[in-house]
């Protein structure tokens, strides 16, 4: 038994749509996994036990469900995107280790099963669900809906050099927010999802990427994300943390990408990156 994996890399609470709306792109973590006498992990974090690796505890979470115990494993980190910088690294780990089991063991798991696991052991369904599927979901506690973003935007990620942590993030946001800021929030996620379905002119881009229920609150922690979102904004580029950052996720109108890309590298502290990955539409692929 062996398979390969590619899952892509995911932009979660993308613009205002915070825990409800993901999208694919395409960067991603390509894995090995193998029979194997005992379990290894090879290419992965060497600070994390091998009992915490997610793609582990995502692989016997598949056997797990079907009653099976699951074969110890190796698994190669062949390729991988940065962890902690906004763009779903933890997502693709435990979408990887579901699909893999379920194609090595060759268990009787339906997707919407598989996905379910996925919201279980990551807990927010707007990183998994794009890993898994490809292309935009909108999630809610009721279930989700997968669209094929349409060509007329395309994205592009400022990539941080150090590395940032969810859970810290988290922490800082209120436990009530504003009546005007849910409903500012709920017009422009909408107006998003329009855009990026093609309903909408990309014109309204800046409009749809406005949030305030997390980034007002995430921002101020993050001087060099603030300092760029604040600067691309500020000359109608629609800027927003990728996640919870500190990268920077910008949508641009598929004819101005390039001039778009050029301005935000003029705006780049030491040590970012820009990448321009395009959409990722497939999702978790196994070969």
């Amino acid at each position: 038994m062996g398979v390969d994996v590619r899952v892509p890399a995911t932009v979660a609470n993308l613009g205002p749509g915070f825990d409800c709306l993901g999208v694919a792109v395409g960067v991603h973590l390509e894995l090995s996994i193998s029979l194997a006498d005992k379990v290894e992990i090879v290419g992965g974090d060497p600070s994390i036990p091998v009992e915490d690796d997610l793609t582990l505890r995502a692989f016997v979470s598949v056997y797990a469900a079907v009653g099976q115990e699951a074969p110890p494993v190796r698994i190669e980190v062949l390729g991988a995107y940065p962890q902690g910088r906004g763009l779903g690294a933890s997502a693709a780990a435990i979408v990887g280790g579901l699909v893999a089991a379920r194609a090595a063991g060759d268990l009787d798991v339906a997707d919407s099963d598989l996905a379910r696991l996925a919201i279980r052991i990551e807990g927010h369904a707007d990183n998994v669900l794009p890993a898994m599927f490809g292309g935009l979901v909108l999630a809610s506690a009721d279930g989700w809906i997968r669209f094929t973003p349409a060509p007329g935007v395309l994205p592009f990620v400022l990539v941080a050099p150090d590395r940032s942590v969810t859970a810290e993030s988290r922490r800082t946001l209120p436990g009530e927010v504003p009546r005007a800021d849910a409903v500012a929030n709920a017009a422009a996620t909408a107006t998003l999802v329009a855009v990026l379905n093609g309903v909408e002119d990309p014109a309204a881009l800046m409009m749809a990427t406005a949030d305030r229920i997390h980034e007002p609150y995430r921002l101020p922690l993050l001087p060099e994300t603030l300092d760029l979102h604040q600067g691309l904004r500020a000359k109608g580029v629609a800027a927003a943390l990728s996640g919870a950052g500190p990268s920077v996720v910008c949508l641009s109108p598929s004819d101005a990408i390039e001039d778009a890309v050029a301005f935000a590298r003029t705006l780049l502290p030491a040590g970012w990156e820009v990448i321009v990955p395009g959409w990722d539409v497939q999702g978790a692929q196994v070969r």
